[in-house]
């Protein structure tokens, strides 16, 4: 009797601290939740202000630009061809650094006789304003676009929109509200950040209710009719392959995907110069965007 007794008393205490840990592991559960949400800016922007390198370094005849914008103020490169009437290449860059960071892949680019014009988002390398946001971002592609277009009167569709990672992205969305640009070229881009996120250590998050920076290259790319290529390397760590076919998959016609083997998130260029330049330079000659550029690689 007093065994039946104990076991009575014990079966509601054992529900009590299984409920009281369950409860507990929710509230952990919804607070890590609040804080990825509020820290997701930080998680997901690493400006750097300070520039390390700029063409000149690198041998490149370059023209340091300063745009207005809201009281601020967007920093860039204009590297001219050599090639009269060339193509213009508008590079925009992923999340991290600034435009020193992508000195190289500029000078490497430049070699194929396109104008580029790479620039920063306010809150990175010379660029003022800021913190970054996802619709800053786009607003300030979308200031660069109106500086080549209306300022320096280059022909619409004498613009190919160059995207790397996040600045993929970006040019994305600037491609979805200019179907008169020459073309779209992304680079180890991914169809959102919330499938990005997806295979880190945030999956077991409820990523799609609190990721408000979401970067959904994927819905809008739907609508793009613009030629367009998507590069990515076969050994890119950060963002895999697959996602790179997940956004060509989700791409209209026309599209091409060139994965380059042996390419990592930021290296494909270098890594494997011979594919990488071959799909880029075959891409703008079937979209006869190349007649007026050398295929110098």
């Amino acid at each position: 009797m007093n065994e039946a007794r104990a076991n009575t008393k014990g079966r509601p205490l054992a529900f009590r601290i299984v409920r009281a840990l369950l409860a507990t592991v929710a509230c952990l559960y919804l607070l890590v939740a609040v804080a990825i949400w509020y820290a997701q800016t930080k998680i997901l922007y690493h400006p750097r202000t300070t520039l390390d390198v700029t063409p000149a370094d690198l041998g490149l005849k370059f023209e340091p630009v300063r745009l207005p914008l809201d009281g601020n103020r967007l920093a860039g490169w204009w590297v001219p061809s050599e090639i009269p009437d060339a193509l213009t290449l508008l590079y925009l860059h992923g999340n991290a650094g600034n435009v020193s960071a992508n000195a190289d892949q500029v000078r490497r680019l430049a070699g194929t006789g396109l104008n580029i014009f790479i620039f920063d988002y306010r809150g990175y390398g010379e660029s003022t304003g800021g913190p970054p946001r996802e619709r800053l971002v786009y607003e300030d592609a979308e200031r660069a676009w109106t500086y080549l277009v209306r300022e320096r009167g280059i022909q619409p569709s004498d613009v190919v929109i160059y995207g790397h990672s996040m600045g993929g992205a970006v040019a994305v969305d600037l491609a979805s509200r200019h179907p008169d640009a020459g073309g779209l070229i992304t680079e180890s881009t991914f169809p959102s950040i919330v499938d990005a996120a997806d295979r880190t250590v945030f999956a077991w998050l409820p990523l799609r209710l609190i990721v408000t920076e979401r970067f959904d290259a994927a819905s809008r790319i739907r609508s793009i009719r613009v030629p367009k290529l998507m590069l990515h390397g076969d050994a890119d760590t950060m963002i895999p392959v697959r996602l790179a076919r997940r956004l060509y998959e989700a791409a209209a016609d026309p599209k091409q995907l060139a994965v380059i083997a042996g390419g990592g998130h930021e290296d494909s260029a270098e890594v494997n110069a011979a594919a990488y330049f071959a799909a880029v330079n075959g891409f703008l000659r079937t979209y006869h965007l190349g007649s007026r550029s050398s295929d110098l690689h």
